[in-house]
């Protein structure tokens, strides 16, 4: 009888250590990819809301997902990062959506590059594009900045040049409007000249840390204005930007006063269209699933949540992206027609 019991105890003991095992594997995601340890995520400045909400999403990849290093590096802009990823060299990169668009099709600035094989991962928080100036300068309207020193261009990025030519064009205007159009190396430096009145007028998308800088040091960051009909112009030639009401006191933007007819884009993550769809597909699932773990990292970090819009259409999707979102039920047959056509547009510029 002892004997009988003592077998029923181990079988006993075997069925717990069984289902507790069980358990842990449904628990734990079974990760079927070869998954790096380290991956490098470019950023194009220190400082910039894009760098600090990259650092925060950092948090959840590696609590959520093999990846032990989630390395945001402040390189600069798409024509840096993208012949690195290219070469294997950059993992995921932030940009402005609708000037990676031009990237992809090879198009505009990006015509010497041709066409990049790039895809998005997610889409997150809104800029807003404009002029930033302060009281001083007498800047308001677009024409105001005839015969101005201004701040109009960036290391490697494109989409300022585009910008800045639209905005002025909006106007009838060109460069050679400005007293001195400059290039300057990062959004510190710019703030600093302006506030210290070398320069009239700085173009950039608004970072609130350093609009809040501006506030204390000026009383006020003003934000150079478009009319309707100029912000409608400068929409109809840079495809992927929108017009936004920005009201006043925006916590996105920390502006005082409300800034009508803003050029606005969405930022997105990209990577390779040959990343490993897994690897992937985990980050996009710990991002999204787990928005609530770094939304305060920064005012723009809780927009990359499923209820703001995380597929836009702009550059096509990563296979892995789609599979996450297909999950959710935010993969429509519209995005699904637009990703088709997309791709078969590439394929035609390419050919």
């Amino acid at each position: 009888m002892e004997k009988r019991r003592a077998v029923n105890r181990t079988t006993l003991t075997r069925m717990g250590l069984f289902v507790i095992l069980v358990s842990i594997f449904i628990a734990c995601p079974s990760w079927g990819a070869e998954w790096p340890k380290q991956v490098t995520v470019i950023s194009p400045a220190p400082g910039a809301s894009v760098h600090m909400v990259q650092v925060g999403v950092g948090q959840v990849v590696q609590k959520y997902t093999p990846i032990e290093d989630w390395i945001v590096q402040p390189l600069g802009g798409p024509k840096l990062w993208l012949p690195l990823m290219a070469q294997g060299k950059a993992d995921f990169a932030n940009h402005n959506a609708a000037d990676i668009l031009n990237a992809f099709l090879g198009r505009g600035l990006y015509s010497k590059m041709g066409p990049q094989n790039v895809r998005t991962v997610a889409a997150g928080h809104d800029y807003m594009f404009m002029f930033w100036t302060i009281e001083s300068t007498g800047i308001r309207s677009i024409n105001d900045l005839k015969g101005k020193v201004v701040y109009n261009k960036f290391k490697a990025n494109p989409m300022f040049d585009e910008m800045s030519k639209h905005q002025l064009a909006s106007a009838g205007m060109t460069v050679k409007d400005l007293k001195a159009s400059m290039a300057f190396p990062n959004i510190k430096e710019g703030v600093r000249d302006l506030v210290e009145g070398r320069v009239g007028a700085v173009l950039y998308p608004v970072v609130p840390n350093f609009v809040m800088q501006v506030n204390e040091a000026k009383g006020e960051c003003l934000f150079v204005q478009l009319t309707k009909k100029q912000a409608e112009y400068v929409a109809g030639k840079m495809e992927g930007y929108f017009i936004q009401d920005i009201p006043a006191n925006d916590k996105r933007f920390r502006n005082k006063s409300p800034v009508p007819n803003a050029m606005c884009y969405q930022n997105a993550m990209f990577t390779s269209a040959k990343a490993d769809p897994e690897v992937v597909y985990g980050v996009v699932k710990a991002i999204f699933d787990h928005t609530d773990e770094f939304a305060d990292t920064h005012p723009a970090a809780k927009y990359w949540s499923l209820k703001h819009r995380p597929v836009a259409n702009a550059v096509p999707y990563h296979e892995g992206s789609i599979r996450y979102f297909k999950e959710k039920g935010l993969w429509t047959k519209e995005a699904q027609a637009y990703q088709d056509k997309m791709l078969k547009k590439q394929e035609g510029l390419k050919k």
